[in-house]
């Protein structure tokens, strides 16, 4: 499974190649704007790709017109709607207002005790002991869930 990088969030995700980036970043709370549902005809969730453009799928036309339209560069940006990372290396720049959501809920749980056992939703591992903290780490792991 593909892992991308989020910056300035220094997230990791782990995004199943059949899964697309906009289910990915929703899943793990970044706030991107959809505003046709992820039909990839408005060019709201477009990200810009700092690296590893060729770790995704390949652009269609519709993509590339959307991206012109809204005057987003096609070599550096996507549509997380109509992408998905078949390979490891992507890294995406996501601006603050998109970060906004995310960091505020990473800030108020890191570094703070758990007030019970947290557990991984899938694999049902213990990730933090009841009383023990919550580190960046564990938090990542919870998102890439």
């Amino acid at each position: 499974m593909p892992t991308i990088r989020v910056e300035p969030l220094g997230l990791s995700l782990n995004v199943p190649p059949t899964e697309d980036l906009l289910k990915a970043f929703q899943r793990a709370k970044v706030d991107l704007v959809a505003t046709c549902g992820g039909q990839g005809n408005c060019g709201t969730c477009a990200v810009q790709i700092a690296r590893g453009e060729k770790s995704l799928t390949p652009m269609r036309s519709q993509e590339r017109s959307i991206l012109e339209n809204t005057r987003k560069d096609p070599t550096k940006y996507r549509l997380s709607c109509q992408t998905c990372a078949v390979e490891e290396g992507v890294v995406f720049h996501l601006t603050a207002k998109e970060t906004k959501k995310l960091i505020q809920i990473l800030d108020r749980l890191k570094n703070r005790i758990a007030p019970r056992d947290i557990t991984h939703p899938i694999t049902r591992e213990l990730l933090v002991p009841k009383n023990g903290i919550i580190t960046q780490s564990i938090l990542e792991c919870l998102l890439s869930s």
